[in-house]
């Protein structure tokens, strides 16, 4: 990967970031359900990350 591109290829973060909004939708989903879609893009985009797909 190119040091001039924007996004910087680190799987520890990107699993925490997946942990940390997986927990948060689940919160979402016990307390206010109808607000779900808000977790996804951060959860589908540190997934990606962490498994090397971005």
């Amino acid at each position: 990967m190119k040091k001039n591109e924007e996004y910087v290829d680190n799987p520890g973060r990107d699993w925490i970031m997946f942990i940390v909004s997986t927990i948060g939708m689940i919160a979402l989903l016990i307390w206010s359900p109808e607000w779900i879609w808000v977790a996804w893009p951060f959860q589908f985009t540190a997934l990606a990350g962490a498994l090397g797909r971005l």
